[in-house]
């Protein structure tokens, strides 16, 4: 049956919007962060930009390892089976157990090895206050997810930005409050900013579980036992996808540690050229989801050419997004540095990286939302070889030739960062286009529970 181009992107609209927003949200808590810690000292900035971009690679690696049940769920709602969604529903929070004790042991490792390996130092205690406080919220973000992906399936997804919207006011007062003292609150600075966090966070969680509560009350809901085969299927799927995001972010962790060395500006310019280029990021992240739960409804209900149209729909829209983004950090680059610093030097690298950021928007966002499409048909693998190829022996060895050797710094870091970008989005896309040329290849990975 033909699908009407306009019906699918009102469909794809409907859906993405939400999304867009509740991943904007997540973004732009980190964002408020950021302008708080940097009102505070350019060390705090850089201390916490180091001790977010750390945590978070440890923490999205392992909520990586869970990115198959897009797949799972959003199948098996396409095929209109209740019995297999259910159970994969049920799975996901023993999958979401074992990956939280994994992200436990990787950050406490990690901070260990990175206060034994560095001296003390302004930054260095900033790290350290910021982890110890942020790392308690990890049950809350790792059972939230698992509920968000559930609903997201279902194509319901109104409720997560009403949260969202909600525990971003909360957090920006709590910020202010209690990092800079204001309303007669103590100043914490740092771990005032990580406690405002954390709670903002269990408040999301504790929504999302009486909005689950709310829906399925009529149902039975009971804590299933643990099925191995489900978790074998769950991991087999979600451990490619986990890699490419161990590889995506890890190649950004690895320069924001080398930007470490080179002083508290060109990191703090670091860390606010990332945040801003993560903040944009959650746009196309938004239409990769919307992807991958649309492509994967119609492979489910048996319907390739819809599932087809609508991958190249999302990845059209995140395009076009991400140009106008581009056009921002050309035309207002300081301005926006502005909001973050006011250390003349943290501006002047930053508007410099920026236009490095500019270059690759585009790239980030065909690569990020084809990976999604390519999650909707099963297919994880893909993703993980190109941003092994496009980061690591193409971008990272680029960018610290161009940084140490050729001494452009900080800035020769980033244009290494924007090659190994688009290395990955040309491999990605390739991969798209041939594995959905023809409609008959296109077929479903859930054959049930």
């Amino acid at each position: 049956m033909r699908t009407d181009p306009k019906v699918e992107l009102k469909g794809t609209l409907l859906l993405a919007g939400p999304i867009v927003l509740n991943q904007v949200g997540h973004m732009s808590m980190g964002m408020v962060d950021t302008l708080v810690s940097g009102r505070i000292s350019t060390e705090a900035l850089g201390g916490l930009g180091l001790a977010a971009n750390f945590f978070w690679t440890f923490t999205n690696v392992c909520m990586g390892c869970m990115l198959g049940l897009d797949t799972f769920f959003s199948q098996s709602f396409g095929a209109k089976d209740e019995r297999a969604l259910g159970h994969w529903f049920g799975q996901s929070f023993w999958s979401a157990c074992i990956t939280l004790l994994l992200s436990v042991v990787g950050i406490v490792i990690g901070t260990l090895f990175y206060i034994h390996m560095t001296p003390p130092s302004p930054i260095r205690d900033c790290f350290v206050d910021y982890i110890r406080i942020i790392s308690w919220s990890l049950p809350s973000l790792f059972f939230y997810f698992i509920l968000q992906r559930y609903w997201q399936a279902r194509n319901e997804v109104m409720a997560f930005t009403l949260i969202i919207v909600v525990a971003n006011v909360v957090n920006l007062v709590a910020c202010v409050g209690l990092g800079l003292g204001r309303w007669g609150l103590p100043r914490m600075e740092v771990r005032g900013i990580a406690v405002a966090t954390v709670l903002c966070r269990y408040l999301m969680l504790l929504l999302v579980l009486v909005y689950t509560w709310a829906k399925m009350r009529s149902g039975k809901m009971v804590w299933p036992r643990v099925d191995w085969g489900a978790q074998k299927r769950i991991f087999l799927l979600g451990l490619p996808a986990a890699g490419h995001t161990a590889l995506e972010m890890g190649a950004f962790t690895i320069a924001t540690f080398a930007a470490g060395v080179l002083g508290a500006a060109p990191l703090a310019a670091h860390h606010v050229c990332l945040m801003l280029a993560a903040f944009t990021f959650m746009f196309p992240l938004g239409f990769s989801s919307a992807a991958a739960v649309r492509v994967g409804n119609y492979v489910g209900a048996g319907d390739p050419a819809r599932a087809r149209m609508a991958g190249w729909m999302c990845i059209g829209l995140s395009v076009t997004v991400m140009v106008g983004f581009a056009l921002c950090y050309i035309l207002f680059p300081r301005m926006m540095l502005g909001w973050f610093s006011k250390d003349p030097e943290v501006i002047r690298l930053g508007g410099k990286i920026l236009m490095l950021v500019a270059l690759f928007e585009i790239a980030d966002g065909i690569q990020v939302c084809t990976t999604g499409a390519l999650r909707g048909i099963g297919n994880t693998r893909i993703a993980m070889l190109a941003n092994l190829v496009g980061h690591y022996p193409i971008g990272l060895v680029l960018g610290f030739v161009l940084c140490f050797t050729c001494g452009y710094g900080v800035v020769g870091l980033w244009a290494g960062l924007a090659t190994g970008l688009f290395c990955v989005a040309a491999i990605v896309l390739r991969f798209w286009w041939s594995k959905t040329r023809n409609l008959a290849d296109i077929k479903p990975v859930v054959a049930g529970a």
